[in-house]
């Protein structure tokens, strides 16, 4: 909490009880100056007497007014500055009149009444003490002016025997001073602490809270993926068990496909699983560029027009020219999730891909007469493994991870685009988008489609390195059969070994047996055939550290499982490579 804070809480906290007090005393209060007038009714003048005791009362009551007005409003200390204020200014009236009387009634001739007098001068000074233990002005305001009041009027008595007691009430006010910071230090300190130990519980409590929601959401997570992760294991089990029985060639052309779709869904997770982690290890970083929203939008319809036609769903376009700056690959993962989306949660009417210049931004958005979504579920469905429904759509409802808005919410944060969802139940949903306009001279000229490179393949000597034996025949068979030449490793020190010449490419798992990790196999076979041969990690981890690690050696990487064209892909693009990046 800040330090002003702090102070205004504490100096609230020490004058709350305060505020009690003066409702508690008011009656002694009043008594003390009816007393004062009834022992010097024969010894000042009346009138004078009488209006000072009207005064007296009067500061008396609106201190009480105060105290009660204190208690009715609930005060809190971020308002309580004014009550604050209020008391003082009638402490300070009720100090001054107390410093009159002084004068009003010393000059007199009875000594019993000048004793009085004094005595009650000092008690009064004195007493003001416990009310700066609770806020030091209540007792410059107070009791400082009767005490000083008491010596000046020694003093201006002229007579040097008054002298010596002018000085005593001097002493005394220091003392008195001193006594008074030191017991409202005291008191501060105390509530500070208790303040202080108050927050700090709050502050358990509040993670203790957050730390039993995030276990409730981690085990909802768990298993709800188990379930995800198992469906299209368990079909896939089937599947190649009924392929063992296929009785034609045909039925075996179905079951593969089938399995290939299994195996595709389980990918997907994997794949989305991949990009959260990355995510959340801020491997991704964006790249802000300036290009044309309109073009960029003309190619997402086009992409996904197919697929919309094949659930019988119109998907429109409304754009008009404009130049947009933010992460153009990272874009287009968002609206690859939300199109996506809207296809896959409606089953009737259409979705509206729209982009609307405003002033210093351009409105990317996508509306769809789907489904829709709850209300209570707007924010839910922007955390992983979330759905507010199932797809209409039957065989898109294996599909649906709850992965998709959650990399979208994460994406958008990341490139700081500000993410907009109305939605009504049942009648459809728009996503919203406020992307920052770029300049046209910044503008990238694009010379068309990059040529792919030439395909590399014989000849060329692959080194595996995999401590999963299973995965060290599937890459040997695979890449045999690609025809390349193949040395299959479990380790960076059997392949130095085993190495008859240098390779083209090493493929390294990361996570390997013995003390080295695939970075560090690398590192090794790159000191024996230089720091220019290509390399490829492959890994399944979504460690964020672990994940940040291999962002930060340069190396590329592909995530486990991973689909045999990707990975022919990456092989092509590395062989490729002069330097072995692309």
């Amino acid at each position: 909490m800040e330090s002003t804070k702090i102070e205004q809480r504490t100096t609230f906290e020490a004058l709350a009880p305060y505020f009690k007090q003066i409702r508690e005393w008011a009656a002694f209060t009043i008594l003390v100056p009816l007393s004062v007038m009834l022992v010097m009714w024969n010894q000042v003048d009346r009138a004078v007497l009488l209006s000072w005791l009207v005064l007296m009362l009067a500061g008396t009551g609106a201190r009480y007014l105060v105290a009660s007005g204190y208690r009715r409003n609930d005060v809190s200390f971020e308002n309580a500055h004014l009550w604050h204020l209020r008391l003082l200014i009638v402490q300070a009236y009720m100090g001054f009149l107390w410093a009159i009387a002084v004068f009003l009634m010393h000059d007199l001739e009875s000594p019993p009444h000048r004793v009085f007098a004094i005595t009650l001068a000092l008690i009064l000074g004195i007493g003001s003490i416990s009310a700066g233990a609770h806020w030091l002005p209540l007792y410059y305001s107070y009791g400082l002016p009767i005490k000083s009041a008491l010596a000046a009027k020694f003093v201006l008595l002229g007579d040097v025997a008054w002298f010596a007691p002018a000085i005593m009430v001097v002493f005394a006010i220091l003392a008195s001073y001193g006594l008074a910071r030191k017991l409202n230090s005291i008191v501060r300190w105390e509530i500070r602490l208790r303040l202080e130990t108050a927050d700090l519980a709050d502050q358990l409590k509040e993670q203790s809270r957050e730390l039993q929601n995030a276990i409730r959401t981690k085990s909802r997570t768990l298993a709800t993926a188990s379930h995800d992760f198992r469906q299209p294991l368990h079909a896939l089990s089937l599947f190649v068990d009924a392929l063992k029985g296929a009785d034609s060639r045909r039925e075996e052309k179905f079951i593969f496909s089938r399995i290939d779709a299994s195996l595709d869904a389980m990918r997907r997770m994997f794949d989305a699983l991949f990009d959260l982690s990355r995510l959340d290890a801020n491997i991704v970083q964006p790249e802000p560029e300036d290009f044309d929203i309109e073009t960029f939008l003309i190619q997402l319809k086009e992409e996904f027009q197919d697929k919309a036609g094949q659930r019988h769903v119109s998907l429109r376009l409304h754009t008009q020219p404009a130049v947009v700056r933010t992460d153009q690959v990272l874009l287009e993962r968002v609206l690859r999730n939300l199109i996506t989306n809207a296809i896959r949660y409606t089953d009737r009417g259409g979705i509206l891909l729209s982009s609307r210049p405003r002033q210093d931004s351009v409105l990317v958005q996508v509306w769809d007469t789907g489904i829709g979504i709850p209300q209570e579920a707007h924010e839910r469905i922007f955390i992983e493994f979330q759905q507010a429904h199932e797809s209409p759509h039957e065989d898109e409802r294996d599909k649906g991870l709850g992965f998709g808005l959650a990399i979208v919410h994460k994406l958008c944060s990341l490139m700081g685009l500000p993410l907009d969802l109305r939605s009504v139940d049942g009648r459809g949903s728009v996503f919203s988008l406020s992307i920052p306009t770029g300049d046209p001279a910044r503008m990238k000229q694009s010379s068309g489609k990059a040529i792919e490179p030439e395909w590399q393949d014989s000849g060329h000597h692959i080194l595996v390195i995999d401590n999963d034996e299973n995965v060290l025949h599937a890459m040997d068979t695979l890449l045999n059969k690609w025809g390349f030449r193949v040395t299959p490793v479990t380790s960076p020190t059997e392949a130095l070994k085993l190495l008859p010449d240098q390779p083209d490419l090493v493929l390294s798992d990361l996570s390997l047996d013995g003390p080295h990790n695939g970075i560090e196999a690398i590192q090794m076979i790159r000191e024996r055939y230089g720091p220019e041969l290509p390399a490829i990690i492959i890994t399944g981890t979504t460690n964020p550290r672990q994940l940040q690690e291999v962002e930060n050696s340069g190396l590329r990487m592909i995530q486990k499982p991973v689909r045999p064209s990707l990975l022919r892909s990456f092989i092509q693009r590395q062989l490729a490579s002069p330097t072995g990046v692309d």
